[in-house]
């Protein structure tokens, strides 16, 4: 378990970090690569997943079970699926023929079970892991809802003395497309239904000591843009906030 954690930490740090920028991995995110089960027991009868808690599983036998879609990060040596339950984000190995064309929030159907893994660099170490067989869609969540009625590419725009790797980039125009399909933001939801040219600026800065990832949501015009909310992307715990600017305090998304 704690192999394969450190696996998801690795290349969390390698894909969202640039030569510039470090993005540190936060603890949080750490914490929820909960690959079960906790324990190596190579001669075990029965296995746990934090997707049962309190069920005892069988090795290779097939489950069946609702979940929603978070992210999915591959470069390892095991490619990762993260999904939320109803209490908790969980992150399961995912290695089939199928293609990820799943966006943040859809609710999918997946097929599962337990079964060995081997980690690069550890010999003849034996670990079990749960493994996604299977995963299909069921329901459309917001963000793709969103993307069908919100054709136009979001912009985005940052200074040429910052670095940023695509891969981060990626990872906040994902955010940006979940912020938009969710906020009750009433200025933004306006800007939306006049289908307005969204663009958003990418800078670091500080806040009560803490470093964030900043991004300034406006409209695109010609000679200047006007923002419209800021957004707060926490280094350390990679929360998201919505700036309120009437109190002066962020106000986590999730």
């Amino acid at each position: 378990m704690i192999k394969l954690l450190l696996l998801g930490f690795l290349f969390f740090l390698f894909s969202c970090n640039d030569s510039k920028n470090e993005k540190q991995p936060s603890q949080a995110i750490k914490e929820t690569i909960q690959i079960a089960p906790k324990k190596v027991v190579e001669n075990a009868k029965t296995y746990n997943s934090s997707l049962r808690p309190k069920q005892a599983l069988q090795l290779k036998a097939i489950y069946t079970d609702t979940v929603t879609f978070a992210d999915f990060m591959d470069g390892g040596d095991y490619p990762l699926l993260f999904f939320y339950t109803k209490n908790d984000r969980l992150s399961f190995i995912y290695q089939t023929d199928e293609n990820i064309t799943f966006n943040r929030g859809d609710q999918l159907l997946i097929n599962w079970k337990i079964d060995s893994t081997w980690i690069a660099g550890e010999g003849e170490t034996l670990e079990f892991h749960e493994w996604i067989t299977s995963a299909k869609k069921i329901k459309d969540g917001n963000v793709t809802a969103f993307r069908k009625k919100y054709t136009k590419p979001i912009k985005y725009w940052y200074s040429k003395e910052e670095t940023y790797s695509d891969t981060f980039k990626d990872y906040l125009y994902r955010f940006v497309e979940y912020y938009l399909a969710n906020t009750k933001n009433e200025l933004v939801l306006l800007n939306l239904k006049a289908n307005e040219n969204l663009v958003y600026s990418i800078e670091d800065g500080k806040k009560n000591g803490r470093s964030y990832t900043i991004l300034g949501l406006s409209t695109e015009m010609e000679d200047h843009s006007s923002i419209i909310v800021w957004l707060y992307l926490d280094n350390e715990t990679r929360k998201f906030y919505e700036y309120d600017l009437g109190n002066d305090k962020l106000i986590e998304f999730k």
